[in-house]
């Protein structure tokens, strides 16, 4: 296979951004710390000694209410964060509405955070605390790009503790504080000297490879375990042309965190081969998509994107012996001793399609439709457990009549996961994307 570069004339919104964001980066670049100063002024200092003592600077933000720090000066006092949103810690303290507190103290930190961020006055960000102060600063976190380093010391990363609140669809490293964060004792200092350690030298590699980092030709796919042999043969072609393939599992929060990274702008275009956590947010699967904006983001970029019904056929159920008499008896497969993959009915196929229909419909940007006429997903194939002919049909024929006539759409007489049904596939959405680069060069001259 001949291999041909692909550079785009026109750099990426995300690449715009982050080459004036790191233009304004100092030579001694800073770490954000978010500390509620009222509980954790002891620790936090102690915290940003170790970064300081590691090679770089810190900003330390104030997000606690109760009182002011009485050794340390923050770099972003309590007053200044809950001003942000237009608000008076007095008059919050005067509430005595804890919720309301919190709440506020967490607006207007990511207000603040995100401007310096942008501003390039720090490159990483680490918190420490319990409940509240996780609370705030992963919050903080979650609003910050993808890949800049996000570090939290909690009281609370341990046990039955759900992190899924916390970390989100973010690249957020938590570690267990193990003991309280209650002073600077022989325990405490450890962790703290630990995650500074952890902090500095993620900020460090941070830099280094941004300075040198490409972003030309970088696409995003869908992809699930029962389309994987199709992904996989797909990532192949696109890597052998030159692009850069980043993948994205459909397990509820995978397809979510391709949908904002899309909008950060890091992406040429979008090979949407798996829908299943759609199916699964129609029929109340485990795999649900935690957000309603999977399958618009691409779009709302006008981002080539080529689509197909990857493993919409099933909907991911717990243990078998959990499913109800009715699922029972449904077509289904023991993926493993905690899943269950159990059939779509007809009628539940209907209201994946629509829902699909009226999603596809908004695209704005160059799209096409690929429905694969012998199965969805690796069980939905003739002679395998998951197939249903009738269901599968039920669902294309839905689909194409809810899409609007100017959506272009391919039907191929073959599985998902095929040869003959990927190249078509890839090769299409290739040439979506050098029409793109042509169309961008012409516009430059």
């Amino acid at each position: 296979m001949t291999c041909i570069n692909m550079s785009f004339g026109e750099r990426s919104k995300w690449e715009k951004r982050e080459e004036f964001r790191l233009k304004n980066i100092t030579d001694t670049p800073a770490v954000l710390v978010i500390a509620t100063l009222d509980t954790k002024e002891e620790e936090a200092a102690y915290l940003c000694k170790v970064i300081e003592k590691n090679g770089l600077q810190t900003v330390l933000m104030d997000v606690g209410v109760l009182a002011s720090p009485r050794r340390v000066k923050p770099g972003v006092s309590r007053e200044e964060v809950a001003l942000a949103v237009g608000a008076s810690i007095d008059e919050l303290i005067k509430t005595g509405n804890k919720g309301q507190c919190i709440e506020t103290m967490i607006m207007g930190a990511r207000k603040l955070a995100r401007e310096l961020y942008n501003r390039g006055k720090y490159v990483g960000v680490v918190g420490i605390g319990g409940a509240q102060g996780t609370n705030i600063a992963t919050s903080v976190m979650r609003e910050l790009p993808f890949g800049v380093p996000k570090f939290m010391v909690s009281t609370i990363a341990c046990g039955m503790t759900t992190f899924g609140p916390f970390v989100g669809t973010r690249d957020i490293a938590m570690m267990h504080s193990v003991a309280d964060i209650q002073g600077v004792n022989i325990l405490t200092s450890r962790v703290l000297q630990n995650a500074a350690g952890a902090i500095c030298g993620m900020v460090k590699e941070f830099i280094s490879e941004s300075s040198r980092e490409e972003r030309n030709g970088v696409v995003a796919m869908s992809m699930l375990g029962t389309t994987t042999v199709g992904a996989l043969r797909a990532k192949e072609i696109l890597e052998g042309r030159g692009f850069q393939v980043v993948a994205f599992h459909q397990n509820g929060t995978g397809g979510i965190a391709m949908e904002e990274l899309i909008q950060e702008g890091f992406f040429r275009g979008v090979l949407d081969i798996n829908l299943h956590e759609l199916a699964d947010w129609v029929v109340g699967g485990l795999h649900a998509a935690i957000k309603t904006f999977r399958l618009e983001s691409a779009s709302k970029m006008n981002l080539p994107q080529v689509i197909a019904p990857g493993s919409v056929d099933y909907s991911v159920q717990g243990p078998l012996d959990t499913l109800t008499s009715e699922m029972k008896k449904r077509k289904h497969v023991v993926h493993n001793p905690t899943l269950t993959l159990v059939r779509l009915s007809i009628d539940e196929m209907i209201m994946v399609a629509r829902l699909l229909a009226g999603k596809i419909n908004k695209a704005k940007g160059p799209i096409k439709v690929f429905l694969p006429l012998k199965g969805f997903s690796y069980h939905n194939r003739e002679g395998l457990e998951l197939w249903d002919p009738e269901g599968n049909m039920v669902f294309i024929k839905t689909l194409k009549r809810n899409l609007t006539a100017s959506i272009p759409v391919e039907e191929i007489d073959a599985h998902i996961n095929d040869t003959q049904f990927i190249d078509v596939v890839v090769r299409d959405f290739i040439e979506m994307l050098e029409n793109l680069n042509k169309r961008r060069d012409a516009s430059n001259d």
